[in-house]
């Protein structure tokens, strides 16, 4: 290596075109991150009509028009400047933000990174101005013929960073989060017109007739809208607005629930932690949420929008006021909108635990509980591997969940096996001559449903069974434009599904066998979760995505009580899968304890 001179080793001051790409790569993440600020910035500018274009899910073009106030010569060459705002005069100024943008990084950021163009005419101005820009310095600029307000176009995002440029996702994943994000915004501003087009196709159009219910609408569908109750609550320098669903209107995981603050997106753990407070004992099976979306509109002094660089996070100063509001606003809408009655059902059920032991010793317990205890937690997270021998051999870890020491992975046979009973509903208790086998008997299932299509599909296509009456989906803009990418994905495990009009999906065919009564509620669990792995955790490639997530909503759910015969026959069919181990997730789907082990743990002699 070599050594670093004193004059190397000198601190120096960054050119601006430095610092700007260094300011890019906290601001613009990815596509979306351009269309937030630069959508951010028309709706500051007054305009009640905003039109998006996209290519290639934004990472060839996005360009984004207003009719907002635009701006002058002068301006628009300032702006490309770090730190130009309007919007802010002194640092006291940061503690009473009103607009959505403030900090003067967006534009000079947006445009180091890209080819960048911006058009703009401010309305007391007579010409316009066209200004163009590459890696963000201006090589161009002249008067021109515009509209009021401002076009701003962006070309070969990250041409320039060929880092960031990596790590870009597909251009469906880039489409989805902005789909998701202009949605978003459009039902904080119910008084601003949206139109996103992706090539020659509009994927969301809404009016800006400040009717909040359209806007929802327009974004989440009407089989969504239909489920929602307005909430409301009001104290001084604090109102709380917004929508909820009924509690027996659930999904899969959060991505129909979404917060703002004085009109813009943000996360606030404070917020999610009220409204599941609100919802604690009105839905009964766990692991499933509401569609959620709530607007808080408080002084501007009480909330520090600047503790994020995309200001997707926000600090209350009273954050206990903030809890109390969300949460009885929330409360308050379901108790008085049909869900008293349910409520005094799960209340008398909950405190009247029922279990019972079958003939056969098989232990049935009917709450249903989807948690699982402290220690399988720590046993399910060790690891289960195959080892040499007899197929049907593996040792797992079992880790310790205090002070004790690790048990040594050790090997248990089981070729012969039997069932002793379930547990909880969600764990399946065997022995064998060697030991002690704990199934979960959810993911033992979903890998056998797994292994099952993924031979249909490499044989002659997964068979399908045909719906009586078929099944019509109506869909949010974000799903439909996952589902439309997937259709043939869904197809090859079995599903009869195409586009109806609009974002309506119609299903005239799931894929055949076991997996129980196939509802709507299941596809659209199905639909969650594609959209939450394709967009959020980009882990799987799509063919196989669609795979595990049909086998994990076909499989029996954790709460399924089994008999003896059954249990013994989802455990005979599991050993003669490709991997009994471990799950499609890659969770582990079995723990050993050998004899050797157990007779340790009760202190007998070994």
């Amino acid at each position: 290596m070599s050594e670093i001179t004193a004059s190397e080793n000198r601190i120096i001051i960054l050119d601006e075109h430095t610092a700007n790409r260094i300011a890019a790569g906290e601001v613009i993440e990815r596509p979306a991150s351009v269309v937030k600020e630069l959508v951010e910035n028309s709706i500051d500018a007054g305009a009640t009509q905003i039109r998006i274009f996209l290519e290639d899910g934004g990472r060839e073009l996005i360009r984004v028009a207003d009719n907002g106030v635009g701006m002058t010569r002068e301006d628009a060459v300032v702006s490309l400047q770090r730190h130009a705002t309007s919007k802010i005069r002194s640092a006291d100024d940061l503690f009473s933000i009103r607009t959505l943008g403030f900090r003067g990084e967006a534009l000079p950021s947006i445009a180091s990174v890209s080819l960048f163009e911006m058009v703009t005419k401010h309305a007391g101005e007579s010409a316009g101005t066209k200004l163009e820009a590459e890696a963000g310095t201006i090589t161009n600029l002249e008067s021109v013929g515009a509209p009021q307000g401002t076009t701003v176009t962006v070309r070969k995002l990250f041409f320039n960073t060929p880092a960031r440029l990596k790590f870009m996702r597909g251009a469906q994943t880039e489409l989805s989060h902005i789909v998701e994000l202009v949605g978003r915004l459009s039902i904080a501003h119910p008084n601003v017109g949206f139109r996103l087009t992706h090539g020659d196709r509009d994927l969301l159009v809404v009016s800006g007739d400040g009717n909040s219910e359209s806007a929802v609408v327009s974004v989440y569908g009407r089989d969504v809208a239909k489920e929602l109750v307005r909430i409301g609550f009001e104290s001084p320098g604090l109102k709380v607005g917004g929508y909820v669903s009924r509690p027996e209107f659930t999904r899969a995981n959060r991505t129909l629930q979404v917060f703002f603050v004085n009109r813009r997106p943000v996360r606030n753990k404070a917020l999610t932690h009220a409204v599941d407070q609100a919802y604690r004992d009105l839905i009964v099976q766990q692991g499933r949420y509401p569609a959620v979306i709530v607007m808080v509109d408080i002084d501007p002094d009480l909330v520090d929008v600047n503790v994020h660089p995309t200001k997707a996070e926000v600090k209350f100063s009273r954050e206990q006021d903030v809890h109390h509001a969300v949460y009885h606003a929330v409360r308050d809408a379901l108790m008085s909108g049909g869900a008293a009655a349910s409520a005094a059902v799960v209340s008398e059920l909950s405190i009247k635990p029922r279990q019972d032991v079958s003939a056969q010793g098989v232990l049935i317990d009917s709450a249903r509980e989807e948690s699982r205890s402290a220690v399988l937690d720590a046993v399910l997270r060790g690891s289960a591997s195959q080892v040499d021998g007899d197929p049907f051999e593996w040792g797992a870890v079992v880790a310790s969940t205090g002070t004790e020491t690790e048990l040594v992975p050790q090997s248990v046979c089981i070729g012969e096996f039997k069932v002793v009973g379930q547990i909880r509903n969600m764990y399946i208790a065997a022995e064998s001559a060697d030991g002690v086998l704990i199934v979960d008997q959810h993911v033992a299932h979903e890998r056998i449903i797994y292994d099952r299509l993924v031979l249909a599909r490499a044989e002659s296509g997964a068979p399908m069974q045909g719906l009586v009456i078929p099944i019509t989906l109506s869909l949010s803009r974000r799903e439909s434009v996952v589902v439309g990418e997937r259709l043939d994905d869904l197809r090859s495990v079995g599903f009869d599904i195409e586009p109806f009009g609009g974002d309506t999906f119609i299903v005239r065919a799931v894929p055949a066998g076991e997996g129980g009564q196939w509802s709507e509620r299941l596809l659209r669990d199905i639909i969650d979760e594609l959209v939450e792995v394709t967009v959020a955790r980009h882990i799987i490639a799509p063919p196989d995505q669609v795979l595990i997530t049909t086998a994990c909503k076909m499989a029996i759910k954790a709460g399924d009580s089994l008999t003896l015969e059954e249990m013994h026959d989802l455990l005979a069919r599991l050993f003669a899968t490709s991997n009994p181990f471990i799950c499609p997730h890659g969770r582990p789907i079995i723990i050993t304890i050998s004899n050797r082990d157990l007779d340790r743990r009760f202190k007998r002699p070994v």
